[in-house]
């Protein structure tokens, strides 16, 4: 994700990263990884936005099988 801020994406000011509703990833495992400031910043740069549950591409898969 520090990557994806600094290098690749570093002149937006917000980056909208779209996720599956697994809810394995959250916000707090930016503090987790790194100090208080730095996880703050990153996390100011990312919105999470969750695709919804009946509408998830594990579900379609799920279905197919």
């Amino acid at each position: 994700m520090k990557e994806i801020a600094d290098k690749h994406y570093s002149e937006p000011e917000l980056i909208t990263l779209v996720m599956d509703i697994f809810g394995t990833h959250t916000q707090g495992a930016f503090y987790k990884r790194f100090e208080p400031a730095e996880a703050k910043r990153l996390q100011d740069r990312f919105e999470f936005v969750c695709s919804p549950k009946h509408g998830s591409w594990l579900d379609m898969a799920e279905i197919e099988l």
